[in-house]
């Protein structure tokens, strides 16, 4: 295949300029990639795959090119980006770029909004909104060979072909219903600098394993976190290979700073000289002071408000279900706690708990107004074999 924008592959940088001039002349761009992260600090992109309503386009960074042009066009506001799934793709743009995405419109989160479920897997989607049927004869292929054969060039290209049919799919359906700036909404929260920064609370609830820590031992936790992402940086490594997850954990919660010590654990690999590193680390985190600890998870529990969460979440779950959107997308136990609270204790910032505000605001602020404030009953109705929740 010969350089150009339209249905080729791209090899040279000319090729990517002129491809990136006609993307952004279209004012909108369907994109996927194929990527390999797991030997490497920074995921190595093997191909980037991009479509608009006219043409088709892989661009092969691997033939030398430097693809900053492309994702600059993904970090563009004035350029529509659609996406599937999207959160490891938009990640790249600011791992290469150091800027977030911008004017992002995920289709996984779209089908949300209109009783299409998520998470929602490509296929499935593309079944049910446009009628395609792919064909994944392609999963476990290694991206990083070159030649790629026109089998392998189709299966790339049909990640993304379908997804400017299934916008204009969707979007009509959503702007019927009165949800398309809900879903733009949503898709711009995605993109918010905060998302893709490594450290901070984050990246510490993601960690398993921290339950039973108190404060100061989490604090040494996020603290190690930081460190972990260093070392990876510069041994170009995966962070969860240079330190594993279950090793951090437990080095937080013993707080030892003898690196002699920290060698005793199963499985720890390091220098002694980055031992020394984790150890200051730790030192450090230890004697900072605790109004800048992290909050334990124990210390934010109360049986009672757990129990009225639980009963929020059913009936939430029961109006998501019937009227078409994905409670996945809607809230998660610390957001409903943060609103039950900003209802029985409230201060000046509770007005603007998630749940108050925005799509969510609109969707179920009165809703959650007239149960917090007894405005509101819960009962169950039964309607033959079947029963269902009622608000009166």
């Amino acid at each position: 295949m010969t350089d150009g924008p339209h249905d080729r592959v791209i090899t040279s940088q000319a090729g990517l300029a002129e491809l990136c001039a006609s993307v952004s002349a279209v004012g909108r761009f369907a994109f996927d990639t194929e990527f390999v992260g797991e030997d490497s600090y920074q995921p190595e992109v093997c191909l980037i795959q991009v479509a608009t309503d006219e043409f088709q386009a892989i661009i092969d960074p691997l033939a030398g090119l430097d693809a900053r042009p492309f994702w600059e066009l993904v970090a563009d506001p004035t350029v529509e980006t659609i996406v599937h799934a999207g959160s490891e793709d938009l990640t790249l743009c600011w791992k290469f770029l150091g800027r977030p995405p911008s004017a992002v419109i995920d289709l996984q989160v779209a089908a949300g909004f209109i009783g299409l479920g998520y998470p929602t897997a490509l296929s499935r989607l593309a079944r049910e909104t446009i009628g395609a049927k792919l064909h994944k004869s392609q999963t476990l292929t290694d991206w990083r060979r070159r030649p790629l054969n026109d089998e392998q060039l189709a299966y790339a290209v049909e990640d993304v072909i379908h997804l400017p049919p299934m916008y204009h799919h969707m979007r009509g359906r959503l702007e019927t219903r009165g949800r398309w700036a809900w879903v733009i909404e949503e898709c711009s929260a995605m993109c918010a600098p905060a998302v893709f920064e490594a450290a901070g609370p984050r990246q510490l609830r993601r960690l398993r394993g921290l339950a039973g820590l108190n404060r100061q031992e989490l604090a040494v936790a996020d603290a190690l976190l930081d460190e972990r992402e260093r070392l990876a940086k510069r041994y170009n490594r995966p962070p969860r290979t240079v330190l594993r997850d279950h090793l951090l954990v437990e080095l937080a919660r013993r707080g030892w700073t003898d690196p002699s010590r920290m060698r005793t654990l199963r499985g720890m690999n390091l220098s002694n000289a980055d031992l020394e590193k984790l150890a200051a680390a730790i030192s450090t985190a230890k004697s900072s002071p605790p109004e800048l600890w992290p909050t334990a998870k124990d210390e934010d529990q109360d049986r009672d408000e757990d129990a009225i969460i639980t009963l929020l979440s059913a009936v939430l779950r029961d109006h998501c279900k019937h009227h078409g959107v994905a409670y996945g997308l809607l809230s998660n136990k610390e957001e409903l706690r943060a609103t039950v609270r900003s209802y029985v204790a409230p201060t000046e910032t509770d007005a603007v708990t998630p749940l108050r505000i925005g799509w969510r605001g609109e969707f179920i602020g009165r809703l959650l107004e007239r149960l917090l404030t007894g405005q509101a009953a819960v009962r169950i109705a039964l309607a033959g074999p079947k029963a269902r929740l009622t608000i009166e």
